[in-house]
C-alpha cells in the first residue's frame, strides 16, 4: 500500500494517542468519515487539511503532504525534547497496542476460568454418580 496524506494523518493520530472520533469532531469531519476515507484509500479535501493544520499546528506540512522530513515542526521537537523520524510501514505494522492485547488476554482468561469451573462441576457430578 502506498503511504499517502490520509495514512500520514492516521500515523499522527496514533502518535498523539487521539481517538479518531475526537479527531473527526475537532477538524469538522462527520462521524466515521475519516475512518471511511482511510479504509477506502481516499483523498482528503483541502478544506479538511486546512482545519487539521489549524487545530494541530505542530504538524510539519511538508511531512503531511509529501512524507519528507519530520512529522512535527522542528520548533515543537526542540521544545518537547522529542525526536521523531519517519518510520517505514513495516515498522509501524509491528507496533503493538498493549492495552488492547491485555484486554484480549483478560477476556481469554475469564472465558477459560468459566470452562474450568464447568468442567470441575462435571467431574464432581460424575464422581457422585459413581459412588
Amino acid at each position: 500500500m502506498i503511504e499517502n496524506t490520509i495514512h500520514r494523518i492516521k500515523q499522527y493520530i496514533d502518535f498523539k494517542g487521539i481517538k479518531v472520533s475526537i479527531f473527526e469532531k475537532e477538524v469538522g469531519m462527520s462521524n466515521g468519515s475519516f475512518a471511511s476515507q482511510l479504509k477506502n484509500n481516499k483523498t482528503i479535501g483541502v478544506d479538511k487539511l486546512e482545519n487539521i493544520l489549524k487545530k494541530y499546528s505542530e504538524i510539519n506540512i511538508e511531512w503531511l503532504l509529501t512524507g519528507n522530513g519530520n512529522m512535527l515542526k522542528c520548533d515543537v521537537l526542540n521544545e518537547e525534547g522529542l525526536v521523531y523520524n519517519r518510520t517505514e510501514k513495516e515498522d509501524t505494522e509491528k507496533l503493538i497496542n498493549y492495552k488492547e492485547l491485555a484486554e484480549a488476554r483478560k477476556e481469554t482468561i475469564e472465558s477459560l476460568q468459566k470452562v474450568i469451573l464447568y468442567l470441575e462441576t462435571q467431574i464432581a457430578a460424575n464422581s457422585q454418580n459413581k459412588k
